[in-house]
């Protein structure tokens, strides 16, 4: 299965000069915990920092600054991994472990972002593909009993 299948199309995409404090209210009413930070290219946009919960409260910690003090940029983590649409589930995840991240824009062949794919949407695939490795297993084992 390819990433382009298990991702999430929706992304909240904000600017980099954006205040901070606005970026994070959307992010609360959207119930999300990341964002991607994007610039225009055109009509699309190409990811060039991410967002999240955690880079707000570490960001606003490390610089003693108000929340409504600071930009997006200020705070954000910027040159994010992305992962193409076209990779295998399997190299997503292996991407984000080498990376140590739970979540990466994804991006199309061009590098413009169609989505943006977390831990959450690959658990269940991989969960999938464990549990039929799991009963292929079990298979074989009561052919040999029976043998």
């Amino acid at each position: 299965m390819i990433v382009g299948d298990v991702c999430s199309r929706e992304v909240y995409v904000v600017r980099r000069g954006e205040p901070l404090a606005e970026a994070v209210r959307e992010m609360r009413n959207r119930h999300v915990g990341a964002v991607v930070v994007a610039d225009p290219a055109g009509e699309l946009l190409r990811p060039v920092g991410i967002l999240t919960d955690r880079d707000v409260i570490c960001g606003q910690i490390a610089r003693q600054a108000d929340l409504f003090c600071l930009a997006v940029d200020d705070v954000m983590t910027p040159d994010p991994l992305t992962v193409s649409e076209s990779a295998e589930v399997a190299e997503a995840v292996e991407s984000l472990c080498k990376r140590g991240v739970r979540r990466a824009p994804v991006v199309a062949e061009t590098g413009d972002l169609v989505g943006i794919v977390t831990l959450d949407d690959l658990l269940p695939v991989v969960a999938d593909e464990l549990s039929s490795l799991a009963q292929l297993m079990g298979n074989q084992a009561k052919r040999e009993i029976r043998s």
